[in-house]
């Protein structure tokens, strides 16, 4: 038993410096105070169950000192190393209007002007604590921003007719041609060859080119056939169209060598099935290419390139790899 009386004893010191060391530089950091509020809580109840073997007057001590533990923490937790100076600066008022509803929400103009230079009104939503409208309304009344387009503008027609013509304030899509979004797409790929379509396209509209989505996949269609059994790969194809012969001229090119299948699965879609995506066929393929494959021959060749000297522009080294 005097064993666990050392522990105590070893365990009250360990604890004592801890607890020091705290009060003087955790002022206010609620989950390490509680930390060492809780050990010295445990350790005051080990040592009760072992009261029996304490001398009366040291248990005492220990008891006396380890609530004096718990009740400097439990203020420590509610001050503050560096408390303000000045009285808490308020940005938002709420007024009522003597009429029913909610008070109007007011917004000081000289932070809202310095705020809106670094965030939007939906990341200032929760500084404010009310609804980004209420932002937006706010810096247009202000003088802060400056209103939209709007969404209708009448226009007279040449009958006399007055019409409302929806405006927009989107940017206009851009009028590359073919050829040139192919070399875009290219060069953008060569960098940076893990791209999808959405990091694609969010490159291409840093580059200032709006392009539809449609048009980015259809740069680079990739028709397979596989076999759904054996996994077998029997025909695959990058095309720059997706229309209907052009798939079935890649399909009798694996018909022609591999032979007429049995059925056929199609697996193609543009939408996904409300209960979840399901990954199969062409899909699960071109993971399997990529972490079964593509990526050991990937970390190969980079290790050539980065220890070894090679340079994927000579046709030398190229010629050698072949």
């Amino acid at each position: 038993m005097s064993e666990q009386l050392k522990n105590i004893r070893a365990a009250y010191l360990v604890l004592l410096d801890r607890v020091h060391l705290a009060l003087r530089t955790q002022l206010g950091d609620v989950a390490r105070l509680s930390q060492q509020r809780d050990e010295a809580v445990r350790l005051l109840e080990a040592a009760e169950q072992l009261q029996d073997h304490f001398p009366p007057a040291e248990f005492s001590i220990l008891q006396q000192s380890l609530a004096a533990i718990v009740n400097s923490l439990d203020q420590a937790r509610h001050e503050s190393a560096d408390p303000p100076d000045e009285p808490q600066l308020v940005v938002v008022t709420r007024k009522s209007g003597g009429r029913p509803g909610r008070p109007r929400v007011e917004i000081d103009p000289t932070f809202l002007r310095e705020a809106l230079a670094l965030r939007g009104p939906s990341g200032l939503k929760p500084i404010f604590n009310c609804d980004a409208r209420t932002v937006r309304q706010r810096a247009l009344e202000y003088g802060i921003a400056t209103p939209g387009t709007p969404v209708f503008v009448p226009q007279m027609q040449p009958d006399g007719v007055i019409n409302a013509m929806r405006s927009t304030s989107t940017r206009g899509i851009s009028a590359l041609t073919n050829d040139k979004l192919d070399a875009l797409l290219s060069s953008i790929l060569e960098i940076f060859p893990t791209f999808g379509q959405r990091m694609i396209a969010g490159r291409l509209k840093a580059s200032g080119h709006h392009v539809p989505r449609e048009r980015i996949t259809e740069s680079f269609l990739r028709h397979a056939f596989v076999d759904g059994k054996s996994r077998l790969v029997a025909r695959l194809r990058i095309n720059n169209n997706n229309r209907a012969e052009t798939v079935l001229i890649t399909f009798h090119e694996a018909r022609a060598q591999h032979g007429t299948p049995s059925r056929l699965l199609s697996g193609w879609r543009t939408t996904e099935d409300l209960g979840g995506a399901r990954i199969s066929g062409a899909e699960r393929m071109w993971y399997d290419i990529t972490h079964g494959f593509g990526m050991k021959w990937k970390n190969f060749f980079l290790d050539l390139e980065v220890n070894h000297g090679l340079n994927p522009q000579s046709s030398d080294d190229s010629y050698s790899l072949t």
